[in-house]
């Protein structure tokens, strides 16, 4: 029983974790900013929009474990459960189905108690059951979109616009300028982490026939376009200082230099001076500056407030 435990845990893939609450850690300090305190009802709200975003991370992981590893993609991968034998592909499956449906409770039961329009509960159901689909679907069946060049399309979307947006839209029931452009930060900082884990699994993938973003675009190219999008996401929140005129927010020049470091590797990367592998700590690198990035912005956004109000 242990045993099972650690492998689960392992499965879960917690290092993944940090990704899953970025955006909703972001929404609600926008949400608390507009509405300038939360009650109790807001608390629950937000703490039931982190668990439900984190559930849907697990849910994904559980299923690109078993993805993967019934086609033999995560073979080389010593920390992949249904690569290595440790789980069943039988026992994860049921797993992955159990979940889903307690996810999927989880997730009517916030929107039960966001909404009074059934309007909002049906469209916001509708959008959690895509977001399900979505989370399973990325390594699993005849088809699957994470072996098409897709997977970086969705992270954007869910992790991005749908955590960001849609965590303002419970708390709020509207919708700024200024959560749009959180959202893409947000969203063009989670498509970093999976475009550096494609390119850090560029041979593998390749030769496993799994066509990912990275393999379609080779070396160079995928390493032009993430430069371009980390940046782009940094340029979007100078203006997102400028907007909101809140200087509070330069508190992230302090993560200039570990962002500079990170994009000498990934240059590296590109020229080929270094093997795909030796990115896999440049994968850590990005999820905790993401992570930063989010706690930054959001402490920014609360102090700036608060000084309004004072």
């Amino acid at each position: 029983m242990v045993n099972f435990l650690q492998a689960f845990w392992q499965v879960t893939r917690p290092r993944t974790y940090p990704l899953a609450v970025a955006g909703i850690i972001v929404a609600n300090a926008l949400a608390y900013s507009r509405i300038g305190s939360f009650n109790s009802k807001n608390w629950q709200i937000f703490l039931l929009s982190l668990w439900v975003a984190l559930g849907l991370q697990i849910l994904s992981n559980l299923a690109n474990d078993y993805g993967d590893g019934i086609r033999g993609t995560d073979a080389h991968r010593l920390d992949r459960q249904t690569a290595q034998g440790t789980i069943n592909p039988k026992t994860l499956k049921k797993l992955i189905i159990s979940w889903a449906l307690f996810i999927f409770g989880c997730g009517i039961g916030l929107l039960w108690l966001s909404f009074n329009s059934l309007t909002d509960f049906f469209t916001f159901l509708a959008l959690g059951i895509i977001a399900i689909i979505a989370a399973v679907t990325y390594t699993m069946g005849k088809n699957p979109y994470g072996y098409n060049a897709k997977g970086e399309i969705a992270v954007f979307l869910f992790f991005g616009l749908v955590n960001v947006l849609g965590g303002v839209y419970l708390q709020t029931q509207f919708i700024r300028v200024m959560d749009i452009i959180a959202a893409v930060v947000i969203g063009l900082l989670c498509t970093c982490v999976l475009m550096i884990n494609n390119m850090r699994d560029f041979e593998t993938d390749t030769s496993a026939g799994k066509n990912t973003l990275a393999t379609t675009l080779g070396k160079e190219s995928m390493s032009h376009l993430y430069r371009f999008m980390l940046l782009g996401a940094y340029f979007l929140l100078i203006t997102f200082v400028t907007l909101r005129q809140n200087f509070y927010l330069l508190s992230l020049l302090i993560l200039v230099f570990p962002i500079a470091k990170h994009l000498k590797v990934v240059r590296h990367y590109s020229d080929e001076n270094i093997p795909s592998n030796a990115l896999a700590p440049e994968l850590a690198k990005i999820v905790l500056i993401t992570l930063a990035t989010s706690v930054l912005m959001s402490l920014s956004i609360l102090i700036f407030n608060y000084k309004k109000l004072i």
